[in-house]
């Protein structure tokens, strides 16, 4: 396995032996906690300003993405720091987002980490994983794959399937004394059958390195059916050069769709 490989990025090139290792920019998603939609944003506002905090959350979120309303980032990170005034874990996570991302305020890790870390520790899944996710890049904290991987371990335990992927890429690649490295595949289809596509391209690749070919392409297919645009055109691209001509012919098929839903 290449020397230079980093846990953090959690794609690689690594379906076809030989090929060099190249990374990908990991995408942290914010959770999905939102109010129903059907909630006009008059009333939504009208519930916000009343002290609710649900309501604030989402808000937050509508003023944050546009949506419905002209957008705003910085009423949403006030509104997301309100909210944060009661300790709601959810709150407490979005102000981290905001500070890691810039919505609202100039980026700044070392805050973003801190606002993560409140909401970890009170048993929020995706700021345990934010939070992972820093200390495994050394980003406004410092690096330490150990703190890294507990995270994960109590978001994965909480049902993300974004940090059991991430759990296989420390079994894989981390230089950790325990990386367990044949438990990566269990953490690959952990994360696969609970619909992570960067989950389901790693346990597609297993299982094709196990001689399972068909549940390879499945899987393969999965994944490419929810991955971002950028995502899917490295795994074409890698799929095209691999040595199996079942997998070229997925990406030689996938192309084409792509053509006919283009042209």
């Amino acid at each position: 396995m290449a020397a230079d490989i980093r846990i953090e990025d959690d794609f690689e090139l690594a379906v076809a032996e030989g090929l060099s290792f190249r990374t990908l920019y990991v995408r942290v998603l914010e959770s999905e906690r939102v109010l129903a939609p059907e909630i006009s944003a008059d009333e939504l506002r009208q519930r916000a300003v009343e002290g609710s905090i649900d309501a604030q959350i989402g808000w937050a979120r509508r003023l944050l993405h546009g949506a419905g309303v002209d957008r705003d980032p910085d009423a949403a990170l006030r509104w997301f720091k309100l909210a944060a005034r009661s300790g709601d874990a959810e709150a407490l996570n979005m102000v981290g987002r905001c500070y890691e991302i810039g919505w609202g305020a100039e980026p700044d890790l070392a805050e973003a980490a801190d606002w993560y870390r409140q909401a970890a520790d009170k048993g929020h899944a995706w700021g345990e994983f934010n939070l992972a996710s820093l200390y495994a890049q050394g980003r406004g904290v410092l690096f330490d794959e150990a703190k890294a991987l507990t995270l994960l371990v109590r978001s994965a335990r909480r049902g993300n399937p974004k940090a059991m992927n991430m759990i296989g890429r420390f079994r894989e690649a981390s230089d950790l004394p325990r990386r367990r490295a044949r438990s990566a595949a269990l953490w690959y289809r952990w994360a696969a059958e609970r619909g992570c596509f960067r989950g389901q391209f790693h346990h597609a690749r297993y299982q094709v390195a196990d001689g399972r070919v068909s549940d390879g392409i499945r899987w393969f297919r999965a994944s490419l059916a929810q991955a971002p645009a950028d995502f899917r055109s490295e795994v074409l691209h890698m799929l095209s050069a691999h040595p199996a001509p079942e997998l070229r012919e997925l990406a030689s098929t996938e192309h084409a769709r792509e053509r006919g839903t283009n042209g």
